[in-house]
């Protein structure tokens, strides 16, 4: 699912490029246009990507920490996405307590394939 999702966002610059391209301009215009436009054509689809990948990865762990509230009767408050675990924060008598997991997803995909959960 991801390198599908590089590839078209790859797809769209080269068809934003080619439409483009064809237009009349001076030399120092058409200059600048190969410039930023190669350097936005090679950046700019990562970046819209990175953005893609971490609210999917986002509501992944949101859902997560909604189940487990919900099997363990707790009240749900919130997720925390940290560097190399996630949390989820749930209210226990009116004070919040944090629960951190791991997850590993099938690769490529924002689907869960095991949550690990951290003493």
């Amino acid at each position: 699912m991801a390198p599908l999702i590089i590839a078209a966002l790859y797809g769209l610059m080269f068809l934003l490029i080619k439409l483009i391209a064809p237009l009349e301009m001076s030399n120092e215009v058409r200059l600048l246009l190969n410039v930023v436009g190669g350097i936005g054509a090679l950046l700019l689809p990562l970046y819209i990507y990175s953005r893609i990948e971490s609210r999917l990865t986002y509501r992944a762990v949101k859902q997560v920490g909604i189940d487990w509230c919900q099997d363990q009767g707790f009240e749900f408050a919130n997720v925390e996405v940290h560097k190399n675990h996630y949390v989820v924060v749930y209210k226990l008598s009116e004070k919040l307590v944090r629960k951190k997991f791991r997850l590993r997803f099938i690769p490529t995909t924002w689907f869960v394939k095991t949550v690990d959960w951290l003493d």
